[in-house]
C-alpha cells in the first residue's frame, strides 16, 4: 500500500466513525452468514474485522435497499483491505458494488472527496502492479471503481502520470483484449454497462496525451525480457494505436 492510500484510509476511519450498526444487520443469516458471525461483525472494531468475515458479509444476500449507515460503518475496512490487494468478492468488479444501492445525494461532500481521492490513488497503485493478483485485468479494476460512482474520466487520466513497465502492459491489455462487439467498443467484462464502456472507449480514442507513451512502449519492445511472442505482438498493436492518436493530434 502506498503512503497516499494509507493517509486517505486513515482519514476515512475518522470521517466514517460517526456511523454505527445494530443487530440485525442487513444480511441473510439463514444460509449466507451465521447469527454468531453477525454478532461478531457488529461488535468488532472496524479496523480489526478479518478479511474472511468481511468477505462473507460482502457476498451475502441482502435486501433490495440495504441500510446506508451500515455500509458507511464498514466502508473504511473495505477500502483498507482492497488497498492491501485482498479482494472482498469472487469477482473484482463487484468488490464495491454496494455503492450501486445509493444515490450520490446520500453522501456528504467530504465523503465523496475521500472516495474520489481513494479511487484515484488505488487505480495508480494497481497500474504499478503487473500482473494483478488473482490474474485480474485492469478493465476489472476500472469497472470496480466505476461502481463506486466516482469521476472515472479523472481517474483514467492518471494513466498518463504512471509511466512504468506495469502501467504500459496494462494499457496493452486494455487495447488488445479489453473490448468486444462488432465495433470493438464494448468492454469485454459481463459486469460492464454501456456507460462505462463509452467512457473508456472515448477516452482511449481521444486522450491525445496517451500518444506520449509510445516511446516507452517501444523501449519495452526493444528490451522485452521475459515477455512472450503474443504479448510482444500486443505491444506492437498498442504502439500502432498510439501512433494513430499522435497523428490525430497533429492533423
Amino acid at each position: 500500500m502506498t503512503s497516499e492510500l494509507r493517509n486517505i484510509i486513515d482519514e476515512s476511519y475518522s470521517v466514517f466513525s460517526k456511523y454505527d450498526v445494530t443487530i440485525p444487520l442487513d444480511i441473510c443469516t439463514e444460509c449466507c452468514m451465521t447469527p454468531n458471525q453477525e454478532s461478531e461483525l457488529a461488535g468488532m472494531s472496524v479496523n480489526q474485522i478479518p478479511f474472511e468475515l468481511l468477505y462473507e458479509y460482502n457476498t451475502a444476500a441482502k435486501t433490495d435497499l440495504p441500510n446506508i449507515e451500515e455500509f458507511k460503518h464498514f466502508l473504511p475496512r473495505f477500502l483498507e483491505l482492497t488497498a492491501e490487494l485482498k479482494f472482498l468478492h469472487h469477482s473484482a468488479e463487484l468488490i464495491l458494488s454496494r455503492f450501486e444501492y445509493y444515490s450520490i445525494e446520500e453522501w456528504t461532500v467530504k465523503e465523496i472527496e475521500i472516495i474520489q481521492n481513494y479511487s484515484k490513488e488505488l487505480f495508480k497503485h494497481f497500474l504499478s502492479i503487473y500482473p494483478i493478483p488473482e490474474l485480474e485485468k485492469i478493465d476489472s479494476i476500472i469497472i470496480m471503481l466505476y461502481k463506486a460512482k466516482v469521476d472515472m474520466l479523472e481517474i483514467l487520466r492518471e494513466w498518463r502520470t504512471v509511466i512504468n513497465r506495469s502501467s504500459l502492459l496494462h494499457l496493452s491489455d486494455l487495447v488488445c483484449g479489453g473490448f468486444k462487439g462488432a465495433n470493438n467498443d464494448t468492454l469485454s467484462s459481463g459486469f460492464a454497462d454501456g456507460v462505462i464502456s463509452k467512457i473508456v472507449f472515448d477516452w482511449l480514442n481521444t486522450d491525445y496525451g496517451l500518444a506520449d507513451l509510445k516511446n516507452q512502449i517501444e523501449e519495452i519492445i526493444m528490451d522485452p525480457k521475459e515477455l512472450g511472442e503474443w504479448k510482444l505482438n500486443e505491444l506492437n498493436w498498442t504502439y500502432e494505436k498510439l501512433n494513430e492518436l499522435d497523428y490525430k493530434r497533429n492533423n
